[in-house]
């Protein structure tokens, strides 16, 4: 695990440098055909397809039948929130059904599904059968490697994501707070907005006691320096440093959040924001694609962005890549890559751009077009342009938790956060409970003695 750890850390440097690249990535040279006889030989197939929501997803939902018009593939969507998607792979999987062809897997899943044997290598796909859809050039190749596993390419990445932090500038302008650029001035708005605005939720971010919230809450303790494993494993969920930066995080959460904090999934701490309800917000930089879409968001237009560091001087994180990868036990491996290479195409990103309002698509060649410099500053979205660029320039997987037990970790940790944010317990007899749990974990796992 350490070594997949350096190989993320590495990753991460290069999707950074790849994504900020000024040179154009468009072109690339002639395209091996599919060995089956390419796009129209799967005419008649039916591909089923499980997915986890969100706005990567919607792609998919808008333009499949541009897919299945061009191909004669039949396309059957599966939607869950995460966890739900999660054990719907894992029931086919386990069972060998192989009622999915194929599934949404979040870098955080890779090691656990890979090490399961529930996701097929897509190396020789790509070598021997990579239809004119798909550029790999076109994907930031830190993003490729998040889904890499010893060597082996698993899934295509269709979202990259840093960390950012919403304000209402609006509000901030009225109430003459200037945009927060630090963990305490986060605080310190807070306070303001709730004494005299009492109409609106000073703060929202995910509190829901599943793994989904643990980017939140990790990402907001890289900010003090805190770490949930050193680098042999051993946890440090009782650490003064995680102590402080969720005892800070807590506050805004119970004292100056919506009174369902602690069940909010993120979904429901978007839409606080995006409603105009909430005045702040901490989350990943794919939410400005939502927020500044006035047909999904009220408060378009009305938004600033900021990168806060906390009080070791680190900025809060966010990370996350998501990819999609074909199942192991699907007996439809062949349409399922070519779904996956449509997905991938310039002309879908660049839908997904125009037609979706989507600013941040998972393709070099849109991200670098003119069409994206203009539809940018045609939406006045320049300020988010800048505040997406840094938010990726500052990502780190030094706090991730890389290890095949990542759900367990997840749950156990962001179960005592949530316990802590519903007022069940102080927020050191929280962590003291995480520790001796995440502890178990390690052990029973073997990665500690």
């Amino acid at each position: 695990m350490k070594s997949l750890k350096k190989r993320w850390l590495a990753g991460m440097a290069s999707l950074v440098a790849t994504a900020l690249m000024v040179t154009s990535c468009g072109g690339g040279g002639a395209t091996e055909t599919a060995p089956t006889g390419g796009r129209e030989s799967f005419k008649g197939t039916n591909l089923r397809v499980l997915l986890k929501e969100g706005y990567e997803i919607q792609a998919i939902q808008q333009f499949k039948g541009e897919f299945e018009q061009a191909t004669g593939i039949k396309v059957d969507l599966e939607v869950y929130d995460e966890p739900t998607a999660r054990q719907k792979l894992v029931l086919d999987s386990t069972s060998g059904t192989g009622t999915y062809d194929v599934t949404s897997g979040s870098f955080w899943n890779m090691p656990e599904f890979v090490s399961a044997k529930w996701l097929e290598p897509l190396d020789e796909y790509v070598s021997k059968a990579k239809d004119e859809w798909l550029e790999m050039d076109n994907i930031p190749k830190g993003a490729l490697e998040s889904m890499t596993i010893d060597g082996k390419l698993y899934a295509l990445p269709h979202t990259i994501i840093g960390g950012m932090f919403f304000y209402r500038a609006d509000v901030f302008q009225e109430l003459g707070i200037q945009p927060p650029q630090t963990t305490d001035e986060i605080l310190a708005a807070a306070k303001v907005i709730k004494e005299k605005r009492p109409d609106l939720v000073p703060f929202s971010a995910r509190g829901a006691s599943t793994f989904a919230s643990l980017g939140t809450e990790i990402g907001w303790s890289y900010g003090y320096d805190a770490l949930l494993f050193d680098k042999d494993g051993n946890p440090k969920a009782n650490s003064p440093e995680m102590k402080k930066a969720m005892a800070d995080f807590v506050t805004l959460m119970k004292d100056y959040g919506p009174s369902d904090a602690a069940t909010l999934t993120f979904t429901q701490a978007g839409e606080k924001f995006s409603s105009g309800q909430a005045a702040m917000m901490f989350d990943t930089s794919g939410f400005g694609t939502i927020f500044e879409d006035a047909k999904q968001s009220q408060v378009a237009g009305k938004i600033g962005y900021t990168l806060p560091t906390g009080p070791s001087g680190k900025k809060l994180q966010w990370l996350y890549n998501e990819g999609l990868a074909i199942t192991a036990k699907s007996k439809n491996k062949n349409a399922a890559w070519l779904f996956l290479q449509w997905r991938m195409s310039r002309d879908t990103t660049m839908k997904e751009l125009t037609q979706l309002n989507r600013t941040d698509v998972p393709n070099l060649n849109v991200l670098q077009s003119k069409e994206y410099t203009d539809y940018m500053a045609s939406k006045g979205l320049e300020e988010f342009s800048t505040a997406l660029q840094g938010s990726w320039e500052g990502t780190t997987a030094e706090h991730w938790p890389f290890y095949p037990e990542f759900t367990s970790i997840g749950d156990t940790f962001t179960k005592e956060i949530s316990a802590a944010i519903a007022g069940s317990k102080s927020v050191d007899d929280a962590l003291e409970t995480a520790q001796s749990e995440l502890t178990t974990i390690m052990k029973n796992a073997g990665h500690l003695k």
